[in-house]
């Protein structure tokens, strides 16, 4: 990229992301210890502290939160393990890895909502089962979804981070020769899970520990899953902020920043402790992973996991398979497997709030998407540059890019909430976009990191030297090449921004309302008609993206020649006619 005054366009890039990261935990910080001047607050106290202490709802929202955001990352992790160990290499898994994209692309709300339609007492699973097997005529009094213990939390947590860390996985493969590991292992007769087991698994999990701590962190601090699918009373400690930030009462805001400043703890000292726990683990197993036996017990549980997992994807695509048909019944009593009568009379009469979301959706997506693309490829032509001068040198640009998604939403949106109010730029519309690029750009950057770094420059070089256009030869070129890894980077930034529940929420104030927000409101208002409409269109965005990703890039040079040819014989008849 000919690019002049190169480090000063990064050091403004960073700058600009450092200052929402300090300030949004400032203002978090600050109100912790009472120090809040929009309340008059001036003097710094521990009340906040005292007050969140004091609070026996604070202890059983930080019980179920550790419950719920431990359990799944160790289940998701187990069942990717087990997929890849039983099925990586194997000509079937094609059609595993292909399913992965639709639920990577898919937004939680649209997963829990889909799952709230699947496992409700009225749901879809006691609807297939009654009344021949059951003898439910009516749905069962029971607690399926939004348990007290979270189990339903758990397992739409699972099913949405299993995929990812699978997907990470099946990208990484290579770095650990795995395929001539196995071929050598199975050469000396140790079966395929005893190898994942003592060999390939010790030498994948340094290499994915980043993902799992995102994973982690996520867990801990999700929102709108647990808003839908997850328990009420008490709520997770994400959930219970939320509702104290939003309290009519501000002083509450005081509490809630102390709650948000703890829940930042606990993320420290859970990834510590996992790292401790991985640590243990390791030493405990060393000796069993050395005894060159061939099989052995333990193989049995990722056997375990692979059963699981597939479970886990099969209610991922039941869940999503029920959002069109909920919003195009008409008639659906219980138990009826499938609806009685079918219409488009709910998307018609949803179809103008279906637009404005959709609008509204769509340009905050299109448009944060789209500047974490040109923002990712600035650092990286800067990061490309460094490696001949500095040897490769880190710049803090790679550091920070991390802290957006490790650290909870809950813990910093507030305090840029605040700022947003002092600037007055509350409720706008380009605020929400700059917080949806805070999101956006890490995950856009992280992909376009690997290829557009191993991308060989001598291509542009040469095209630079029979033809010294730099811009022109820079996209028609490098960037023509790169069209596979920028399309899917693409497509990933825009699935995170359609995703967005708390910066939409936080800096929209009601006044620019997604797809997102608005499924998330309705989930529990009992119209599945309406809300299946809204979930149905949530996930067709991201998924007709990611298609468009897959599709396109190998057809665009056709295309393009297609389009030259046609337009120089037009030019060329438009001559003979004049």
């Amino acid at each position: 990229m000919p690019l002049k005054h190169a480090k000063w366009i990064t050091g403004i890039i960073t700058l600009l992301l450092i200052f929402p990261i300090v300030i949004g935990l400032v203002g978090t910080l600050l109100p912790a210890f009472a120090y809040f001047p929009p309340l008059g607050e001036y003097s710094i106290s521990l009340v906040p502290w005292r007050n969140l202490f004091a609070q026996g709802e604070f202890y059983a929202s930080l019980k179920l939160t550790l419950i719920t955001g431990i359990a799944a990352p160790l289940l998701a992790l187990w069942f990717a393990l087990s997929l890849l160990a039983w099925g990586y290499q194997r000509p079937f898994f094609t059609k595993v890895e292909a399913a992965l994209s639709p639920i990577l692309a898919i937004p939680h709300a649209a997963i829990a909502i889909g799952l709230l339609f699947l496992l409700s007492p009225s749901g879809w699973l006691v609807r297939l089962f009654s009344p021949w097997l059951t003898g439910f005529d009516r749905p069962p009094n029971w607690i399926t979804v939004q348990d007290p213990y979270g189990v339903s939390l758990i397992l739409a947590l699972v099913i949405k981070e299993m995929p990812y860390l699978l997907f990470v996985m099946l990208a990484t493969m290579r770095s650990i020769k795995a395929r001539e590991s196995l071929q050598v292992g199975q050469a000396l007769g140790y079966s395929r899970f005893t190898l994942w087991r003592k060999v390939l698994i010790p030498q994948l999990y340094p290499i994915i520990r980043l993902p799992i701590f995102i994973v982690v962190a996520f867990s801990l601090t999700v929102v709108d899953l647990a808003l839908v699918i997850g328990p009420n009373t008490p709520s997770t400690l994400a959930v219970t902020l939320l509702r104290w930030f939003n309290d009519p009462d501000l002083s509450m805001r005081l509490m809630a920043s102390a709650g948000a400043i703890s829940l930042m703890l606990v993320i420290v000292v859970v990834l510590a402790g996992w790292e401790l726990a991985h640590l243990l683990f390791s030493k405990l197993t060393r000796a069993e992973r050395s005894n060159g036996k061939r099989f052995g017990l333990t193989d049995s549980l990722l056997r375990l996991g692979v059963v699981l997992g597939l479970l886990a994807l099969l209610n991922a695509f039941l869940a999503l398979a029920l959002l069109p048909i909920w919003s195009l019944a008409r008639r659906w009593r219980f138990p009826d497997a499938l609806p009685s009568q079918w219409t488009w009379d709910n998307i018609d009469r949803a179809t103008p709030l279906l637009i404005e979301l959709t609008s509204n959706t769509l340009t905050i997506a299109l448009i944060a998407t789209l500047l974490a693309c040109v923002i990712s490829l600035v650092m990286l032509e800067t990061k490309r540059r460094s490696y001949s001068t500095d040897h490769g040198k880190q710049h803090v640009f790679d550091w920070l890019i991390y802290v957006p998604i490790l650290l909870p939403q809950i813990g910093f949106l507030f305090g840029l909430h605040v700022l947003l109010i002092y600037l007055n730029l509350n409720g706008d519309l380009c605020a929400i976009i700059a917080l949806h690029l805070m999101y956006v750009l890490p995950y856009v950057y992280l992909t376009l990191k690997g290829p557009y770094l191993a991308y060989e420059e001598e291509y542009l070089l040469q095209a630079n030297r029979l033809n010294h256009r730099p811009w022109r030869n820079y996209v028609l070129v490098k960037i023509a090449m790169l069209k596979p890894a920028i399309f899917t980077a693409f497509a990933i930034g825009f699935s995170v921004s359609i995703a967005q529940y708390l910066p939409t929420l936080i800096a929209g104030e009601g006044r620019y309302s997604t797809l997102t927000t608005e499924a998330v409101a309705q989930a529990a208002s009992g119209d599945r008609k309406q809300v299946g409409s809204m979930a149905m269109l949530q996930a067709f965005f991201p998924i007709m993206v990611f298609w468009l990703a897959q599709f396109i890039p190998p057809r665009w040079t056709k295309w393009r020649l297609k389009f030259k040819k046609a337009f120089n014989t037009g030019l060329i008849e438009k001559d003979k006619m004049c």
